[in-house]
């Protein structure tokens, strides 16, 4: 028989058709009672006559919504405490939303996966290694809020993790802003039922140019977004770790952590203060074993960052080779989620890097000769603010179309190589030395 009231029938599952608010029910309801998934049967939410609670808690414990009241049911359809009407109809399990709500998540008919259930937040999602992640991340089931700049890439992102069946949620954010930032934290909780499980920063921008030719308000930038926007994202996602006791933190770094990037100096002091960062935020963990910060540090990747950074030099840029698949970062990324670990390298060419930049003094000198000498025989090239200031125009996509075939490694590899010649060189005459000074 048919609830005259709310137009439910009994043994009926009924799913949110179409969504008009970030906020997302991806459950179902049957015999008055709200259930996330069928993989988890446990009642989350329940009808009293017409009224819907719902029991979500946010980060300090407390009901999301006031006395737990979400709204009401009438006629088969939600209506919220803040006016939204949201349409139910039946479903066997789960409901996809109509692809005119694209932004909105898209709920796949069947979830699986080693993080299923899991809220993670990415932020700078819109493409290269975000947009890997994104993939990544869904392939193991998570529940995924996504953020970044480019709204409509976004939109595009969260239905290509819906293909690969899991529940996505766009939220346009720049991480300069702190505001923007609190909202997306407060978004992924709604989302995550109250969770946060794991956070990524991974928003970011470059500049390259002489450090004068740069202009001061490109190197502020770039320490506002791949610096201070990371400290926001683990600002606003500790206190939800704190009150879980549980969380984790991923930061993406790069060979510039370990090794100065000569006419990229704002990048290397952003990259160099993650590591600061990371380890005084582990240094506050004692007592608190399941929160973690894994750092990973990257090669050169092969995403479009080096076509949409900001260029002062007058040349045109190319990625250094050896250039990497971006979709190595992102499963070094879901394998931190699995198995938290301090401190991960993508990419041969890191490891080497920073073993010449030990054994050799001078390896930034040489990577800037180097560096000069590449731009020199670049192409001229009009400058450009790049994407520091909005979303890039250009095409957003995983990777940057850099890899090719056979293609020859140029300068990182030489300074890579010939620094390690005269680390070697060097070792074996201060053992040589010290030989003879023992006889």
């Amino acid at each position: 028989m048919i609830d005259s009231a709310t137009g439910m029938k009994p043994g009926e599952r009924y799913a949110v058709h179409n969504l008009e608010r970030t906020h997302n029910f991806g459950g179902f309801f049957l015999d008055g009672k709200y259930y996330l998934g069928p993989e988890l049967m446990t009642a989350v939410g329940w009808l009293e006559g017409q009224t819907f609670l719902y029991d979500e808690l946010d980060a300090s414990g407390e009901p999301v919504f006031p006395d737990r009241v979400t709204g009401v049911i009438d006629d088969l359809t939600l209506l919220m405490n803040d006016g939204a009407r949201l349409k139910l109809h039946t479903a066997q399990v789960h409901v996809q939303p109509p692809s005119d709500h694209p932004e909105f998540s898209h709920t796949p008919a069947k979830i699986s996966g080693q993080l299923l259930g899991k809220t993670v937040v990415i932020t700078g999602a819109s493409s290269g290694i975000g947009r890997a992640a994104a993939h990544a991340f869904a392939e193991q089931g998570a529940r995924l809020v996504l953020a970044a700049r480019d709204d409509s890439a976004l939109a595009n992102v969260v239905e290509e993790c819906a293909a690969r069946g899991a529940e996505a949620v766009a939220v346009k954010t720049d991480v300069i802003h702190s505001d923007q930032m609190r909202a997306l934290a407060s978004k992924a909780a709604a989302f995550g039922h109250g969770r946060i499980d794991i956070w990524i920063n991974n928003a970011g921008v470059g500049a390259v140019g002489s450090f004068e030719d740069t202009p001061l308000a490109a190197h502020e930038q770039v320490l506002q977004t791949d610096l201070l926007g990371y400290m926001r994202g683990a600002y606003v996602a500790w206190p939800y770790f704190k009150a879980q006791k549980a969380g984790i933190l991923i930061n993406t770094l790069s060979l510039g952590s370990w090794v100065a990037q000569p006419y990229a100096v704002a990048y290397s002091a952003s990259k160099y203060g993650l590591r600061g960062l990371s380890e005084a935020l582990r240094a506050e963990l004692t007592g608190l074993p399941n929160i973690h910060v894994c750092d990973i540090y990257l090669a050169v990747m092969d995403t479009p960052g080096f076509r949409d950074g900001a260029n002062f030099t007058g040349h045109a840029l190319k990625s250094p080779s050896p250039v990497y698949d971006p979709q190595q970062v992102a499963e070094a990324m879901v394998a931190c989620a699995l198995q938290p670990r301090k401190s991960t390298t993508v990419g041969g060419a890191a490891i080497a890097a920073r073993v010449a930049h030990f054994l050799v003094p001078g390896f930034a000198q040489l990577s800037g000769w180097l560096t000069r000498f590449a731009l020199g025989r670049s192409p001229q090239a009009d400058t450009s603010s790049g994407n520091l200031f909005s979303a890039s125009a250009g095409q957003r996509r995983v990777e940057g179309g850099w890899r090719q075939a056979n293609r020859p490694a140029p300068f990182l590899l030489i300074a890579v190589g010939a620094a390690l010649l005269l680390g070697g060189v060097a070792i074996a005459r201060t053992y040589q030395s010290t030989n003879k000074h023992q006889q």
